[in-house]
């Protein structure tokens, strides 16, 4: 049984709309095109900054469709994070020593596994997944982002 109140789901469209106006005033009211699939040219190219920026629309649009039952959006940019995830951004590689590089690659390859679970309670249509799913997505970024500032930190 899926039991929102119309008060808990305005404080959710609300915090959407205000994380979406953020990210469109730091994007200086632009979205940028970041090639997502293995067929797009320059995919491996993609600079860390353009590309975290891609992945949190995709994340946003995952939260959204999520708090909406949009089973489709939350496939497609589970599909789309998935893909991004599939090599490192040109940008970030870890080179202090193996450790370094192990953990990172944790991080990837764990984003990588969760969106692609995230994806399958999409096709499946259960909501109660994708947002155990979301939760987990949000939880491996916020991990990985401490490590890598972490990682710049000892640079």
């Amino acid at each position: 049984m899926h039991v929102f109140s119309s008060r808990m789901m305005t404080i959710f469209a609300g915090a959407l709309f205000v994380v979406a106006g953020t990210m469109w005033s730091i994007a200086g009211g632009q979205v940028q095109q970041i090639p997502v699939s293995p067929d797009d040219k320059n995919a491996d190219a993609q600079p860390v900054k353009p590309l975290m920026q891609a992945k949190l629309v995709h994340a946003q649009r995952v939260l959204e469709g999520v708090v909406t039952h949009d089973f489709s959006r939350v496939e497609r940019s589970a599909s789309a994070l998935k893909l991004m995830s599939l090599e490192p951004p040109a940008g970030f590689a870890p080179k202090q020593d193996d450790a370094d590089s192990d953990v990172y690659e944790h991080f990837r390859t764990e984003f990588l596994r969760v969106s692609a679970r995230l994806e399958e309670q999409a096709k499946k249509k259960s909501p109660e997944g994708m947002a155990y799913m979301q939760q987990n997505l949000t939880a491996t970024c916020v991990a990985c982002h401490d490590y890598i500032r972490d990682y710049e930190s000892k640079r």
